[in-house]
C-alpha cells in the first residue's frame, strides 16, 4: 500500500517530462522492461532470445532497460539492438534519480513496451513502464502469488495483460509468457553468452568454487560449515579453492577463508567484469553456494553446482527440472518444511 503512493508522487515528477516521437519509416520499435538483478538476469536470457520470434530484426527494433551495471549482460547475448542501463535500485527512493529515469525512458516512443517482471508486488517495473510513451503496454500477472497490486492500477498502466495460474520456475514462466505473446512452443534452455578472455586473470589448471556470501544475511549459510565442506573437497580432490565476487563480498569471504588456512586459495575479488565472473563460474569443476546469483550462472554454464538454500521461493527460483529438457540439473540442499514456497512472507 505504501507502493501504491508512488503512483501520486510519480505524476508529479513526470509533468513537463516530454515524449519522444517516432520518426517516419522506422521499423516497429520494442522496450522490454527488465530491472530485476543478476540472477533473475540469467533466467531471463534463457528464454529471451524468443523475442525475435516474435520481434524479428528485419521488423523491430528492440531494446531493453536494464539495471545499470548489467548492460554488458545484456550485450553480449547479441539479442538486443540496444541496452538502456538505469540505476532502478537508486530510483527506488532517490526522487532526483526517479525524475532522472523518467526522463530517460521517455527519450522515444515505442509500438510496444513487454514488461516480463509482473506486476504482483507493485515493484518498480510497474511505474518504469508507466513512464514509458508506448502505443501498446503488455504486462504479466502472476495469479499464484499471494499478494497482488490493485486491478485499477494495473489497468492504468498497461493495455494488455498476460496471465499466468500456475506455479513454476520462473524460467518456465517467461517461456510461457512469451509462448503467449506468439513464440513457437519451446523449452528453455541455459542462457548463453559471448566467451570473454580472461588477459589479467591467471586461474588454477582445477579449481572449485565457494560462495558464502549472499545478498542478504539472512540467506546466508554458516561459515563454518562451508569451511568444513571445503576442506573435504580439497583433500580428496587436490583442487585449488577459488573465491570470487564483488568487494561487497570481502569481508563474509575473509571469515571464511581464516577457518581454512591449510587449502590452496586463489582470490579473485574484486578482480574481476561482470563477464570476467561470469567465465570464470563456467571454468570451474564444482561450485557450492548459498547465493542464488551464482547458483543461476553455474547452472546457465552447465558447471556441477550445489545450492544449500531455504525454501521461500523453492519451485520459482531454486528448483530447476533442466533435466526433461536434456540439460544437467544442479543439486538442491535444503530442509524440507510446511510452509515452502511462502513466497518470503515467513
Amino acid at each position: 500500500k505504501m507502493r501504491i503512493l508512488f503512483y501520486v508522487l510519480d505524476s508529479v515528477l513526470l509533468f513537463g517530462l516530454k515524449a519522444g516521437r517516432k520518426k517516419t519509416g522506422e521499423r516497429k520499435k520494442v522496450l522490454v522492461m527488465y530491472n530485476l538483478a543478476l540472477g533473475d538476469a540469467v533466467m531471463f536470457l534463457g528464454a529471451a532470445g524468443r523475442l525475435r520470434d516474435i520481434y524479428p530484426v528485419s521488423h523491430c527494433k528492440l531494446n531493453i532497460a536494464c539495471q545499470a551495471g548489467l548492460e554488458e549482460l545484456y550485450l553480449s547475448t547479441g539479442i538486443f539492438d540496444k541496452v538502456i542501463p538505469i540505476d532502478f535500485i537508486g530510483a527506488a527512493v532517490n526522487l532526483r534519480l526517479r525524475r532522472q529515469m523518467f526522463r530517460i525512458l521517455r527519450q522515444e516512443c515505442y509500438d510496444i513496451l513487454f514488461d516480463p517482471v509482473g506486476s504482483g508486488d507493485c515493484t518498480m517495473n510497474l511505474f518504469a513502464s508507466r513512464a514509458v510513451c508506448a502505443l501498446e503496454k503488455i504486462g504479466v500477472l502472476d495469479k499464484t502469488l499471494g499478494c497482488q497490486c490493485p486491478q485499477w492500477l494495473r489497468r492504468n498502466v498497461y493495455s494488455r495483460v498476460i496471465t499466468i495460474s500456475r506455479q513454476m520456475h520462473l524460467i518456465q514462466f517467461y517461456s510461457l509468457c512469451l509462448m503467449k505473446l506468439g513464440a513457437a512452443e519451446f523449452k528453455p534452455h541455459p542462457a548463453v553468452f559471448s566467451p570473454v578472455e580472461l588477459w589479467h586473470v591467471e586461474l588454477p589448471d582445477q579449481y572449485f568454487i565457494v560462495y558464502p556470501s549472499a545478498s542478504m544475511s539472512v540467506k546466508r549459510w554458516p561459515v563454518e560449515k562451508f569451511a568444513q565442506i571445503a576442506r573435504r573437497i580439497y583433500q580428496k580432490t587436490g583442487w585449488c579453492l577459488l573465491v570470487c565476487g564483488t568487494d561487497l563480498d570481502k569481508a563474509v569471504t575473509d571469515q571464511f577463508l581464516a577457518l581454512i588456512p591449510d587449502v590452496s586459495v586463489c582470490s579473485l575479488i574484486g578482480k574481476t567484469s561482470i563477464m570476467e565472473f561470469i567465465e570464470v563460474i563456467g571454468h570451474a569443476k564444482m561450485i557450492l553456494t548459498n547465493d542464488t546469483s551464482v547458483y543461476h550462472i553455474g547452472v546457465a554454464k552447465q558447471v556441477d553446482t550445489v545450492i544449500v538454500c531455504g525454501g521461500y521461493t523453492y519451485e520459482r527460483y531454486a528448483h530447476y527440472q533442466y533435466s526433461a529438457c536434456g540439460y544437467k540439473d544442479p543439486v538442491l540442499v535444503s530442509r524440507k518444511m510446511e510452509c515452502f514456497d511462502c513466497g518470503n512472507r515467513c
